[in-house]
Protein backbone atom coordinates (compact mmCIF):
# COMPACT_ATOMS: atom_id res chain seq x y z
CA UNK A 1 0.00 0.00 0.00
CA UNK A 2 1.17 3.11 -1.34
CA UNK A 3 0.54 4.88 2.94
CA UNK A 4 2.88 2.42 4.10
CA UNK A 5 5.26 2.54 1.50
CA UNK A 6 5.55 6.58 2.80
CA UNK A 7 5.61 6.48 6.42
CA UNK A 8 8.57 3.63 6.23
CA UNK A 9 10.80 6.07 4.33
CA UNK A 10 9.44 9.26 6.04
CA UNK A 11 9.97 7.55 9.22
CA UNK A 12 13.07 5.91 8.55
CA UNK A 13 14.61 8.95 6.52
CA UNK A 14 13.01 12.37 5.91
CA UNK A 15 12.66 13.70 9.20
CA UNK A 16 14.84 16.07 9.66
CA UNK A 17 15.73 19.53 8.63
CA UNK A 18 17.96 23.01 7.96
CA UNK A 19 20.20 23.89 11.15
CA UNK A 20 19.80 27.61 12.35
CA UNK A 21 20.99 29.50 15.19
CA UNK A 22 21.18 26.40 17.78
CA UNK A 23 23.61 24.19 19.88
CA UNK A 24 27.52 23.94 19.02
CA UNK A 25 27.65 20.86 16.63
CA UNK A 26 30.42 19.85 14.43
CA UNK A 27 30.66 21.96 11.56
CA UNK A 28 30.85 18.92 9.11
CA UNK A 29 27.55 17.40 10.71
CA UNK A 30 25.83 20.41 10.29
CA UNK A 31 27.07 20.99 6.55
CA UNK A 32 25.93 17.52 5.62
CA UNK A 33 22.12 18.05 7.70
CA UNK A 34 21.82 21.23 5.51
CA UNK A 35 23.13 19.44 2.40
CA UNK A 36 20.41 16.35 3.18
CA UNK A 37 17.41 18.83 3.88
CA UNK A 38 18.03 20.95 1.06
CA UNK A 39 18.21 18.34 -1.22
CA UNK A 40 14.93 16.89 0.36
CA UNK A 41 13.09 19.84 0.21
CA UNK A 42 14.12 20.34 -2.94
CA UNK A 43 13.28 16.47 -4.15
CA UNK A 44 16.46 15.58 -5.61
CA UNK A 45 16.12 12.39 -3.82
CA UNK A 46 19.29 11.01 -5.84
CA UNK A 47 21.58 13.46 -4.20
CA UNK A 48 19.83 13.44 -0.61
CA UNK A 49 20.24 9.57 -0.52
CA UNK A 50 23.95 9.90 -1.42
CA UNK A 51 23.49 11.18 2.26
CA UNK A 52 22.55 7.78 4.01
CA UNK A 53 24.32 5.51 5.95
CA UNK A 54 25.29 2.80 3.54
CA UNK A 55 23.95 -0.23 5.44
CA UNK A 56 20.32 1.21 4.90
CA UNK A 57 20.67 -0.07 1.66
CA UNK A 58 21.15 -3.48 2.53
CA UNK A 59 17.18 -3.21 3.24
CA UNK A 60 16.19 -1.64 0.47
CA UNK A 61 18.27 -0.09 -2.71
CA UNK A 62 18.26 3.51 -3.05
CA UNK A 63 17.00 3.24 -6.31
CA UNK A 64 13.53 1.90 -5.06
CA UNK A 65 13.76 4.74 -2.42
CA UNK A 66 14.90 7.21 -4.82
CA UNK A 67 11.57 6.19 -7.13
CA UNK A 68 9.00 5.82 -4.09
CA UNK A 69 9.96 9.49 -3.06
CA UNK A 70 9.37 10.40 -6.28
CA UNK A 71 5.97 8.65 -6.91
CA UNK A 72 4.84 10.21 -3.71
CA UNK A 73 5.32 13.82 -5.27
CA UNK A 74 3.04 12.96 -8.66
CA UNK A 75 0.99 11.33 -6.75
CA UNK A 76 0.12 14.57 -4.67
CA UNK A 77 2.13 14.45 -1.73
CA UNK A 78 4.74 17.02 -0.73
CA UNK A 79 6.90 17.15 2.58
CA UNK A 80 8.73 20.36 3.39
CA UNK A 81 10.85 21.38 6.95
CA UNK A 82 11.55 24.37 8.53
CA UNK A 83 12.95 26.07 11.60
CA UNK A 84 15.23 23.09 12.60
CA UNK A 85 16.86 23.68 15.73
CA UNK A 86 19.39 21.40 16.97
CA UNK A 87 18.37 20.66 20.55
CA UNK A 88 21.74 18.46 21.68
CA UNK A 89 24.07 16.04 20.68
CA UNK A 90 25.92 12.92 22.03
CA UNK A 91 29.60 12.29 22.95
CA UNK A 92 31.00 10.56 20.24
CA UNK A 93 31.29 6.97 20.31
CA UNK A 94 33.66 5.04 18.12
CA UNK A 95 32.96 1.45 17.23
CA UNK A 96 35.33 -0.02 14.76
CA UNK A 97 36.69 2.58 12.09
CA UNK A 98 33.28 4.07 12.57
CA UNK A 99 32.21 7.18 14.68
CA UNK A 100 28.70 7.96 15.88
CA UNK A 101 26.96 11.16 16.98
CA UNK A 102 23.23 11.03 18.32
CA UNK A 103 21.82 14.79 17.53
CA UNK A 104 18.62 15.54 19.09
CA UNK A 105 16.58 18.09 16.79
CA UNK A 106 13.10 19.72 17.20
CA UNK A 107 11.35 20.63 13.72
CA UNK A 108 8.19 22.31 11.62
CA UNK A 109 7.14 20.21 8.69
CA UNK A 110 4.53 20.86 6.43
CA UNK A 111 2.85 17.99 4.39
CA UNK A 112 1.09 18.87 1.39
CA UNK A 113 -1.46 17.05 -0.07
CA UNK A 114 -2.37 18.28 -3.87
CA UNK A 115 -6.39 18.31 -4.14
CA UNK A 116 -7.85 15.84 -6.34
CA UNK A 117 -4.22 13.63 -5.88
CA UNK A 118 -4.32 9.81 -4.84
CA UNK A 119 -3.70 11.04 -1.22
CA UNK A 120 -6.49 13.05 -1.02
CA UNK A 121 -8.96 10.52 0.28
CA UNK A 122 -10.81 9.87 3.61
CA UNK A 123 -9.27 6.67 4.07
CA UNK A 124 -5.45 7.75 3.28
CA UNK A 125 -5.84 11.18 5.22
CA UNK A 126 -6.92 9.13 8.56
CA UNK A 127 -4.14 6.91 8.30
CA UNK A 128 -1.65 9.51 7.90
CA UNK A 129 -3.55 11.34 10.71
CA UNK A 130 -2.94 8.33 12.94
CA UNK A 131 0.12 7.90 12.02
CA UNK A 132 1.79 11.19 12.34
CA UNK A 133 -0.51 11.39 15.94
CA UNK A 134 1.00 8.42 17.28
CA UNK A 135 4.47 9.48 16.52
CA UNK A 136 4.75 13.28 17.04
CA UNK A 137 1.63 13.00 19.96
CA UNK A 138 -1.55 14.25 19.60
CA UNK A 139 -1.12 18.05 20.43
CA UNK A 140 1.77 18.29 17.88
CA UNK A 141 -0.07 17.55 14.77
CA UNK A 142 -2.63 20.07 13.23
CA UNK A 143 -4.83 19.17 10.02
CA UNK A 144 -6.21 22.11 8.34
CA UNK A 145 -8.90 20.57 5.91
CA UNK A 146 -9.08 23.56 3.93
CA UNK A 147 -5.37 24.08 2.91
CA UNK A 148 -5.00 19.95 2.97
CA UNK A 149 -2.00 20.16 4.75
CA UNK A 150 -0.93 19.62 7.94
CA UNK A 151 1.70 21.22 10.18
CA UNK A 152 4.06 19.23 12.78
CA UNK A 153 5.96 19.78 15.57
CA UNK A 154 8.58 17.44 15.13
CA UNK A 155 10.80 16.46 18.47
CA UNK A 156 13.05 13.56 16.76
CA UNK A 157 16.88 11.74 16.79
CA UNK A 158 19.00 11.46 13.91
CA UNK A 159 22.56 9.63 14.09
CA UNK A 160 25.45 10.70 12.13
CA UNK A 161 27.78 7.99 11.44
CA UNK A 162 31.66 8.80 10.41
CA UNK A 163 32.70 6.61 7.46
CA UNK A 164 35.91 8.29 7.70
CA UNK A 165 37.89 11.03 6.06
CA UNK A 166 35.20 13.45 7.82
CA UNK A 167 32.54 12.26 5.67
CA UNK A 168 29.38 11.87 7.61
CA UNK A 169 26.53 9.83 7.04
CA UNK A 170 22.99 10.01 8.44
CA UNK A 171 19.95 7.79 9.23
CA UNK A 172 16.67 8.90 11.43
CA UNK A 173 16.40 6.86 15.06
CA UNK A 174 12.95 5.43 14.54
CA UNK A 175 12.08 2.71 17.09
CA UNK A 176 8.99 2.45 15.96
CA UNK A 177 10.89 0.25 13.79
CA UNK A 178 13.18 -1.57 16.12
CA UNK A 179 14.12 -4.32 13.66
CA UNK A 180 15.82 -1.85 11.65
CA UNK A 181 17.20 -0.18 14.07
CA UNK A 182 18.95 -3.31 15.10
CA UNK A 183 19.65 -4.06 11.51
CA UNK A 184 21.55 -0.77 11.33
CA UNK A 185 23.61 -0.45 14.54
CA UNK A 186 24.94 -3.22 16.92
CA UNK A 187 24.28 -3.72 20.48
CA UNK A 188 26.93 -1.71 22.04
CA UNK A 189 25.69 1.40 19.80
CA UNK A 190 22.01 0.46 20.38
CA UNK A 191 22.67 0.10 24.50
CA UNK A 192 24.96 4.21 24.26
CA UNK A 193 22.91 6.01 21.59
CA UNK A 194 19.72 4.73 20.33
CA UNK A 195 17.83 3.52 22.77
CA UNK A 196 16.45 6.54 25.01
Amino acid sequence: MKTISFFFILSAVLFTSAVSGQAVVNPAIKNTLDAFIDYSNKQDWDKAFDMLYPKLFTKVSKQELVDLMGGQGSEGLNLQMKNTRITSTSVPVEEGNETFVRVEYESDMEVNIVAGGDYDAPKAIQAMDEQFKATYGKNNVKWNEGTKQYQIKANKAMMFINTGSDVWKLVEINMEQPQLMESLFSPSIMDALVRF
